[in-house]
């Protein structure tokens, strides 16, 4: 008789966070999914941002500070001169994701044989999952048989809070030639805050259009992982379902 696969969730963090910042935010969360069976996992991504920037003003360069968080990262960044520069997140315009090949590389590389994955990402975590949603549904059909594509086939389900579209111009790897709007058959639960300001809401409703069938869950509040039961009983219920 085969083993079970064991069932682990991957918890993306948000722009200017780590793993050790998702992790402190979510226990509640961690309790309910671990009594429930999953294990938790909380990567770190892999670029860190700088403590300071050099802008120009009135001509002249001045450094300043992007805040007092050391081990700050990202998933990807916007600009390959300053790094901190997240001005271009929520233009909703083609741009250049810079390091997303290190990101995408980094979460094959925890796919392993014969385990499920399901995705939990918040804010430039929760796109970052959608750029692996695209992926995980190409691993899915019968017709790819990319190898670097394959693994990203573990992925069952993927959970997007407070997030946004991703606008990356190029493929994601030299078989998909698409970035798959609006099509994406993985199943997924949309979570946003009617009161987020960071990332309005009709953001993470575009973003629910990506996928087919979506489930959504819409709080009152802002820009935040939301704890309270009837979000982690929503959240439990989504991963156990078939």
């Amino acid at each position: 008789m085969s083993a079970v696969p064991s069932k682990k969730v991957l918890l993306l963090h948000g722009w200017a966070q780590n793993g050790f910042v998702m992790k402190s935010r979510t226990k509640k969360l961690q309790k309910r999914l671990s009594d429930a069976g999953y294990d938790c996992i909380f990567p770190h991504a892999p670029h860190i941002l700088p403590m300071t920037s050099t802008i120009i003003v009135d001509g002249q360069e001045v450094e300043v500070s992007n805040g007092d968080r050391e081990n700050a990262r990202a998933w990807f960044t916007y600009s390959s001169k300053d790094y901190s520069d997240a001005s271009l997140a929520l233009k909703e315009v083609p741009m250049v994701y810079h390091g997303i090949d290190d990101s995408i590389n980094q979460i094959r590389g925890l796919l392993k044989a014969n385990e499920e994955y399901y995705l939990l990402g918040f804010s430039q975590g929760a796109t970052f999952c959608h750029i692996l949603s695209v992926l995980a549904h190409h691993a899915q059909l019968l017709e790819n048989k990319d190898a670097a594509i394959q693994p990203f086939g573990r992925i069952r389900k993927v959970i997007l809070i407070s997030g946004f579209t991703h606008m990356h111009q190029y493929p994601l790897t030299e078989s998909i030639h698409d970035v798959t709007k609006n099509n994406i058959r993985i199943q997924s639960l949309h979570i946003y805050g009617e009161g987020d300001t960071s990332v309005p809401r009709h953001f993470s409703e575009d973003l629910a259009k990506s996928f087919v069938n979506p489930e959504v869950y819409m709080h009152e509040k802002g820009h935040f992982i939301p704890h309270n039961k009837p979000l982690l009983d929503r959240v439990i219920q989504f991963l156990d379902s078939k």
